[in-house]
C-alpha cells in the first residue's frame, strides 16, 4: 500500500518560473495592441510569451521549434 497520494488533479507541473517585472505605459500599450492584432486574441501574459520568444529567437539565443 503506497503512502503517498494521487496526484491525478490539478495543473500537470511544468518547467517555468515566475518573472516579475514593472513595465512602463508606452511598453504596455504596445502589448496591448499586438495582442489585440493576432488572430486569436492572446491575453497580455500570453502576448509577452510570444514576443519574449520571438525576439530571442531572432536574436539567436533560443532555436526556433
Amino acid at each position: 500500500m503506497s503512502t503517498k497520494k494521487d496526484r491525478s488533479r490539478g495543473r500537470p507541473p511544468v518547467d517555468t518560473e515566475l518573472l516579475r517585472a514593472r513595465v512602463g505605459r508606452a511598453e504596455i500599450d504596445a502589448i496591448d495592441a499586438f495582442s489585440a492584432d493576432q488572430h486569436d486574441t492572446p491575453s497580455r501574459p500570453e502576448a509577452i510569451r510570444r514576443l519574449l520568444r520571438d525576439a530571442l529567437v531572432g536574436l539567436g539565443y533560443l532555436k526556433n521549434d
